[in-house]
């Protein structure tokens, strides 16, 4: 099973560090374990040759549209530039050991720095196994796995993402369809990915670009997508269907 990697980067500084520097400390790292870090880069000033330079004007959405135009894997696994890990390895093989079992939809692990903490998203109705794993409502999306068979139902429902350049959503929808087929959403709490709060685009424009993107839904989308961002313990009814 391929698991095939993604790292967007875009201009800015966390912690005093470049996304740049932190993009090329990831390839660096990933290349030590055998894995290619493919990187989907908006920062002009720093295009590199062997990276996808799509310009500055492409926010998370071009760069997801361009990920998913490269993708020819199993498994798209998603990196943000502005997190940090200090090994790699066990999370892919963690992540195809519970593929095994679990069949996953959508695999991720921890993340310091998110709205999603525990407490908003794990669902303890579900009771795996391994202790390190909780159903989630949503992983969020700065560093997951995404199986080849969500994407493909985005695909199939011919869900929209292109107007809505900030991609606020593309979390809850992917989370959503992982649901309506009954394939886990996991998070591994065994690892924890570093993420610094802070952010440099516009919230506003991005929350305006959520309620428009939920508008646009099919209904039967927007009913899990509601439960993701309110009463998260309603998911369990797609598992008693």
């Amino acid at each position: 099973m391929k698991i095939q990697t993604f790292i967007f980067n875009w201009p800015g500084v966390k912690e005093g560090k470049s996304h740049f520097e932190m993009v090329k400390t990831k390839v660096e790292q990933l290349k030590l374990i055998g894995e290619e870090g493919i990187v989907i880069n908006s920062d002009e000033e720093n295009n590199q040759p062997d990276w996808h330079n799509i310009g500055k004007d492409g926010y998370f959405t071009a760069q997801f549209m361009k990920a998913l135009e490269l993708f020819d894997g199993d498994i798209l696994f998603h990196i943000q530039a502005d997190c940090y890990f200090n090994d790699w390895k066990p999370i892919y093989e963690s992540a195809l050991k519970y593929f095994k079992k679990y069949k996953w939809g959508i695999y991720a692990p921890n993340v310091d720095y998110t709205w999603y903490v525990s407490e908003r998203t794990d669902l303890d109705m579900f009771n795996i196994p391994d202790k390190n794993l909780k159903m989630v409502a949503n992983p969020d999306c700065t560093c997951w796995m995404i199986h080849k068979d969500i994407l493909k139902e985005a695909v199939n429902r011919n869900i929209d993402f292109e107007p809505y350049q900030m991609g606020w959503s593309f979390d809850i929808v992917y989370t959503a369809l992982s649901y309506m087929l009954k394939r886990p959403v996991l998070r591994d709490y065994r690892y924890t990915v570093n993420h610094p709060q802070e952010t440099n685009y516009s919230k506003p424009q991005a929350e305006i670009e959520m309620h428009n993107f939920y508008n646009s839904l099919p209904e039967e989308l927007k009913r899990p997508f509601a439960m993701i961002k309110g009463d998260i313990n309603q998911l369990a009814e797609y598992y008693k269907k």
